[in-house]
């Protein structure tokens, strides 16, 4: 994808901006996000999110959404009184798309990496961009990014790779953070936004159900239709639970 069709994804979000500062910082900064964010699933298992997100898209969708909640909580007098300036408002405003710039990595990893707020946050504290802001709401913004986890802070073995929130700020980018990528949550997707995403030209080869290779779980590496040899519950256990593609559209030629 080139520079302006990233942008044009985000386009509609800036209706919500307050500051001609801000607005131009954050649509220069998109076009700087990794090209597979703009295609993928914002869960990489399919297990995670709502059945939308899972799709093709589900990451911008995600974004979407989270931003639609931060911006709903935001016109409520008791938090604009609590964010009392508009350029504080809107270093909040950039965060639902910034948290995962990097979710899968430099160079776009088959699963998301454990550690990808702490990316999110260097690239928002390196980047520098035509319209810069000042480091100090960079930090603002930065700091939001690598405390969006909450409790969920942990590696794998239990080590702390990610800091908890620890100001009123943070716990709230949290919270809306969380409210966005419920499994029982979902959204109407606006159709300035499927617009777009229907006349953005990407490079995806169409996969067939003998070549596709299942990049998570146990039968990780091995084909649909190797698997469906072998175990066929768990081919029918992923009919009923995935909602990623291109998996579930090859699941229904078994």
């Amino acid at each position: 994808m080139n520079k302006k069709e990233k942008q044009l994804v985000f386009e509609p979000l800036l209706k919500d901006f307050e500051t001609e500062t801000f607005t131009e910082y954050f649509i220069d900064m998109v076009s700087e996000i990794p090209d597979y964010i703009f295609t993928m699933p914002s869960s990489t298992s399919g297990k995670y999110h709502n059945a939308t997100q899972c799709e093709k898209y589900g990451q911008i969708y995600h974004e979407y959404m989270f931003a639609s909640i931060l911006n709903h909580r935001l016109r409520l007098k008791t938090n604009r009184e609590k964010y009392n300036t508009p350029e504080i408002r809107d270093c909040m405003r950039c965060v639902p798309v910034f948290h995962d710039a990097v979710k899968c990595g430099w160079n776009g990893s088959q699963y998301t990496v454990q550690n990808h707020p702490i990316l999110a946050a260097e690239w928002v504290r390196n980047t520098q961009v035509e319209h810069d802001i000042s480091n100090e709401y960079k930090e603002m913004i930065a700091c939001m990014c690598e405390a969006h986890s909450g409790e969920w802070n942990k590696s794998k073995s239990g080590k702390v790779i990610m800091p908890e929130p620890r100001n009123d700020m943070e716990f709230f980018i949290h919270e809306c953070d969380i409210l966005s990528s419920r499994s029982d949550l979902d959204m109407i997707i606006p159709n300035d936004l499927r617009n777009i995403l229907s006349g953005v030209k990407t490079e995806e080869k169409e996969e067939s159900i003998e070549e596709y290779r299942v990049d998570f779980g146990k039968y990780f590496g091995m084909t649909l239709l190797e698997i469906s040899d072998i175990d066929p519950g768990y081919i029918r256990w992923m009919k009923d639970n995935m909602r990623r593609e291109p998996v579930r559209t090859l699941l229904r030629q078994i």
